[in-house]
């Protein structure tokens, strides 16, 4: 048999006690003491704290769901959706910064390459076969400069050296090859022989003075007083 309870609460007396009714399908579901239509009532709820247990057996009921669910997904292998990427800030790393040997040296201009190209094709088909090698040799010189370059801001300093002579080789005048093979010796600690290799490059008409003083390589050399007279001479001449 269903219970039912009054929900008149002060106004029948019946409700006041929080009396029980008991009825049977098709009994009349009136309140005997004021006739309002009883409330049908749950043996948990009618207890005190029944909708906490009720609550707390909900909230288990949860909890072993979703370790099930986790414990589905690692043994299927099934991939759980991921979640929203957008919504999410990603903090970035501090240990991620700038690597400044990535600006070392001073590499020739892919537009002085290209022109040296061009020279090249022209002298060559004005039948100067001389001259249109002579061009391309210079050309070739200053894409091993580059890649010499690159060689030296990885740590690769054998390996950029052989490059650097082998550009020295193609273009014996090109004031770059000199400046480059300058940061190269101060890289491996020779310090005269860059000093030597600084002075070739200016003698060979070395004209990149400003973006030479930018060139965190030469920062131990700056206060040098062989260093400073020698680029004051150069410096002067070049203006």
């Amino acid at each position: 048999m269903a219970k039912y309870k009054c929900p008149t609460l002060g106004d029948c007396d019946k409700a006041n006690a929080g009396e029980i009714f008991e009825r049977a399908p098709g009994e009349e579901l009136k309140c005997p003491g004021c006739s309002t239509l009883l409330e049908v009532q749950t043996a948990p709820s009618a207890r005190p704290g029944g909708k906490v247990k009720v609550l707390i057996t909900a909230g288990v009921a949860v909890l072993i769901l979703v370790a099930a669910g986790g414990y589905f997904y690692k043994k299927s292998g099934t991939v759980a959706p991921e979640p929203n990427v957008a919504s999410i800030a990603i903090p970035v790393s501090a240990s991620v910064v700038p690597d400044p040997a990535a600006n070392t040296g001073i590499a020739p201009s892919d537009g002085q390459t290209k022109e040296l190209r061009i020279q090249g094709d022209a002298q060559l088909a004005s039948g100067n076969a001389a001259e249109a090698e002579l061009a391309s040799s210079k050309a070739a010189a200053n894409e091993m400069l580059k890649v010499a370059i690159a060689k030296m801001a990885q740590g690769k300093l054998d390996e950029a050296e052989k490059d650097l002579n082998e550009a020295r080789a193609r273009a014996p005048k090109q004031p770059l090859v000199y400046y480059n093979m300058a940061i190269l010796r101060l890289k491996q600690g020779r310090t005269d022989d860059a000093l030597k290799e600084f002075e070739a490059s200016f003698m060979a008409g070395f004209s990149y003075f400003d973006q030479m003083d930018q060139d965190s390589d030469l920062d131990g050399l700056r206060k040098a007083p062989r260093f400073i007279e020698l680029v004051a001479k150069y410096r002067t001449q070049a203006k």
